[in-house]
């Protein structure tokens, strides 16, 4: 369950051709009709690019387990089918053999999910990839409780980038187009393919998402202060670019200076060596959203299964929730706050 896949199963990675979910059109099955036949019934991304993780429920076809929660509560009473990730037909997902978590990238979520009609390909996968063997019922409950991570994370993917990009492309390249008469994003994202100089499926992914979610549902523009960091800023104890590591950039104040570290164990490093009362404003960068925070209010933990830029790393949360869920999900020994950070914790870190 490495979360650095997450940034390759995410919404933004529709800037990524070149997937494990993929499929060519014609090696896949899809049931929508008309100029959205190929897009997810929910959030509109492409049904071929995501196949392997496709869903049928109701007559409408999605691109991920939690696209098809986003758009169904979470409630199957009727027939839910789930694309078999090796015979890639579409199969009954109660009955489904699922693994979880492994090392393959999943879609709109750190936790990846693959499906299977037998055991025996599933074990195969599983003994390739990695992950849980687990049955609907288990991978449902899974799904769910990943579900407001998974949002959060989503949300502040294109609110950091998703939506800037649709803008200026929908101004540049689009006819201009009322959001609010389409039913679906799906819907509108077909439109938009035949209206926009754009044909490709980043570009009015990108479009689609900033009608949909701005000009149509209203939302508003939440800004995200991240953490600005000097591109020739260098890591005081390892020499190391900060710039190149968003997620685990830190920074503190040192008499009267301002330095950079390429994570929050150099960071303590430097602050056990000079003395933690000599230090003024520190601030890390939350995992999940690369949000500027206090780092004497963060939370940490130690021992997971992610690395950083220099192995095992502290990996910083604004809050405890986001903290033990990712404890939980990648075997993180502790949850730690900044007074309870000793030296023996970057002795066992090295």
């Amino acid at each position: 369950m490495k979360i650095i896949l997450f940034t390759i199963g995410l919404f933004i990675t529709i800037l990524n051709a070149q997937i494990f979910q993929s499929v060519p059109k014609d090696k896949g099955v899809f049931i929508n009709e008309g100029e959205d036949k190929y897009y997810c019934s929910s959030c509109g991304m492409s049904l071929p690019m995501y196949y392997k993780t496709n869903y049928i429920y109701q007559n409408h076809q999605y691109c991920s387990f939690y696209a098809l929660l986003e758009a169904n509560k979470g409630n199957f009473e009727d027939e839910l089918k789930v694309v078999d990730a090796k015979k890639l037909k579409f199969i009954d997902a109660k009955k489904a053999f699922f693994v979880v978590g492994s090392k393959k990238p999943g879609t709109m979520t750190m936790n990846s999910k693959y499906a299977f009609e037998t055991k025996e390909d599933a074990l195969g996968f599983q003994k390739s990839n990695g992950g849980e063997l687990l049955d609907f019922v288990s991978t449902l409950k899974i799904a769910k409780d990943d579900f407001a991570k998974d949002r959060a994370m989503i949300d502040t993917k294109k609110e950091k980038k998703i939506y800037k990009i649709g803008m200026k492309l929908y101004k540049a390249r689009c006819n201009k187009i009322d959001a609010k008469s389409f039913n679906s994003i799906a819907e509108l994202k077909g439109k938009l393919s035949g209206s926009c100089k754009t044909k490709k499926d980043k570009d009015l992914q990108a479009i689609a998402t900033y009608l949909w979610d701005i000009e149509n549902l209203g939302k508003k523009l939440r800004v995200i202060e991240t953490l600005n960091i000097p591109k020739d800023a260098k890591c005081p104890i390892c020499g190391m670019f900060v710039a190149k590591y968003p997620k685990w950039a830190s920074m503190l104040e040192f008499e009267g200076k301002h330095y950079y570290f390429d994570g929050p164990k150099d960071m303590f490093k430097y602050i056990f060596e000079k003395g933690k009362d000599s230090i003024g404003e520190i601030y890390v960068s939350d995992y999940f959203t690369t949000k500027k925070v206090d780092g004497r209010k963060a939370f940490f933990v130690m021992g997971s299964d992610v690395y950083g830029p220099m192995g095992k790393d502290l990996v910083a949360f604004e809050s405890d929730e986001a903290a033990y869920s990712f404890k939980n999900d990648h075997f993180g020994k502790k949850v730690m706050t900044f007074s309870e950070m000793t030296d023996e914790v970057l002795t066992y870190l090295k």
